[in-house]
């Protein structure tokens, strides 16, 4: 087991530029972050955790922009010895979560790819509230999207994400998301990164 330390924000950063990731994942990466964290704050997750796997969860689309950048992007993780549990964020942040069989069909390696921890599954959420880079999406956005790309089971899972995430966070998570949209102007290493993306709602 890797006892190496949770990398910080800028260290997070420093390796998304250094793997290659175009500016466009950098900005979906802290805005990922600005959701995460707030829903981590309320829930009692483990901040640190959280605040790395938001900003390198998506390390492998420096590689491939298809489902493989999940697989690259543990493959990357573990090169740079990263602590595991941050190696299973970024394993298990695509989607609302896949099964065994879901991962095979799509060509993914053997593995688990469910969201298992309150900090991955945080994480994997704040992901589907995130389009892209242009902006912060409420669960039935999110959903819809899935539904029209033919993902009603996955849709329905991030439905129960949403629910479960929301009583442990005290608030309904687009009431959360309403509430980050209106502090002041994102500081610290993202700060260059970040578009307050309009919020959908």
């Amino acid at each position: 087991m890797s006892t190496s330390t949770i990398p910080n924000d800028e260290a997070c950063l420093r390796i998304l530029e250094q793997e290659g990731c175009k500016p466009s994942v950098i900005q979906h990466v802290c805005n990922v972050q600005m959701i995460a964290v707030a829903m981590a704050e309320r829930s009692g997750a483990e901040i640190e955790l959280v605040r790395a796997g938001a900003l390198l969860h998506d390390v492998g689309r420096a590689r491939t922009q298809g489902i493989m950048h999940v697989p690259e992007g543990v493959r990357i993780a573990r090169e740079r010895h990263l602590p595991e549990n941050l190696v299973m964020l970024i394993q298990r942040h695509v989607a609302a979560g896949l099964t065994s069989a879901e991962a095979v069909a799509l060509g993914l390696p053997p593995g688990d790819y469910v969201p298992r921890s309150l900090e991955e599954k945080i994480v994997c959420h704040a992901d589907n509230l995130v389009k892209g880079s242009e902006g912060i999406q409420t669960l039935a956005d999110a959903m819809a999207e899935m539904v029209r790309r033919g993902h009603r089971v996955t849709a329905e899972r991030m439905q129960a994400m949403h629910a479960e995430l929301s009583q442990a966070c005290g608030t309904d998570i687009d009431d959360l998301v309403r509430e980050v949209k209106s502090r002041p102007r994102v500081k610290g290493p993202c700060a260059g990164h970040t578009s307050r993306p309009d919020v959908r709602l």
